[in-house]
């Protein structure tokens, strides 16, 4: 299982490369679907979901994508919290996901990217950190 901490989302401050990622994702708020919409961006760390403007920051949620290619389908669950809303949807960061489904958004991320060299770097940055043994 993969658990990511807490990001900030100003520009400045973000920890992980982000990349126009337009899928539909269906949004759970306490276990009730609270609506299918669109994605607009990706990173390790959350996404952007459009349409969903009226969750409030804080809130906990389940959200589902579903991929499905030529030979088989995929549906990922991940748990995120509402980090900010605007008049066109939410920013959420990620909380919680399964390790299957952390790989797929980073092929997600690494294809999907303008600089795939840099992002495998900035991938490899942080599993150098969390591998290195603490001396």
């Amino acid at each position: 299982m993969t658990t990511i901490g807490a990001l900030a989302f100003s520009p400045e401050k973000r920890r992980h490369p982000r990349v126009i990622f337009t899928r539909s994702v269906k949004v759970y708020l306490r276990d009730q679907l609270h609506g299918r919409f669109k994605t607009r961006n990706l990173s390790l760390g959350g996404m952007y979901v459009e349409g969903a403007s009226d969750l409030p920051v804080g809130e906990d949620l389940r959200l589902e994508l579903y991929e499905t290619g030529r030979k088989s389908s995929l549906i990922l669950t991940i748990l995120a919290k509402v980090c900010r809303n605007d008049a066109g949807g939410v920013g959420v960061h990620f909380t919680h996901m399964e390790d299957d489904s952390f790989m797929f958004l980073q092929t997600m991320v690494l294809y999907s990217s303008d600089d795939p060299i840099g992002v495998a770097e900035h991938f490899l940055e942080g599993f150098a950190s969390k591998s290195t043994p603490a001396r």
